[in-house]
């Protein structure tokens, strides 16, 4: 009788450390980080002004470099990101100018930025105003545009913010 007591024991010790070692591993879909932006929307600044505008993914951008974080800058500003898609506008005569609003979501989030043209070696600077539409949308526009390439860049003001250190404990 010792003797089956004991194997129980054993074989009962044994099946507790099996199902201890052995559970449900619940796994969670991590977040999509989506590198899709609103597009641009332009509008002539006369009815009767004619012109043709496309999209410029960001990665297609001219003067544009990859940083480590996978985000797209501005060369030579690597303290700066691209904050929407670009855009190229076209077919403007003599005076007709444009208006182009790019979305900027993270404005006043510690968020800044401003439109800016390419001109062929540089991006330059554009007069640049924040409104937000009825749906609490906030826009960045730039007017008076003519033929170009324009992009919204972005930077960041707020606090030096540092990776949370993450500790591991080691099984004894």
């Amino acid at each position: 009788m010792k003797k089956v007591t004991k194997i129980i024991s054993v074989s009962f010790l044994m099946l507790t450390m099996l199902l201890l070692s052995v559970g449900q591993v619940f796994a969670i879909k991590p977040p999509t980080t989506s590198t899709s932006f609103t597009d641009p929307v332009v509008t002539p600044l006369k009815e009767s002004y004619t012109y043709t505008s496309s999209i410029v993914e960001v990665g297609y951008l001219k003067g544009a470099v990859q940083k480590e974080n996978q985000s797209m800058a501005p060369v030579g500003r690597l303290d700066e990101q691209f904050g929407s898609n670009g855009l190229v506008i076209k077919d403007l005569s003599g005076k007709e100018k444009v208006k182009a609003c790019f979305e900027f979501n993270r404005y006043n989030y510690k968020w800044a930025g401003n439109v800016f043209m390419w001109n062929g070696s540089k991006w330059v600077k554009q007069a640049t105003t924040f409104t937000s539409d009825p749906a609490a949308t906030t826009w960045a526009c730039a007017s008076g545009l003519g033929n170009g390439t324009y992009a919204l860049i972005i930077y960041y003001w707020g606090p030096q913010e540092f990776p949370v250190a993450i500790a591991t404990i080691e099984p004894a």
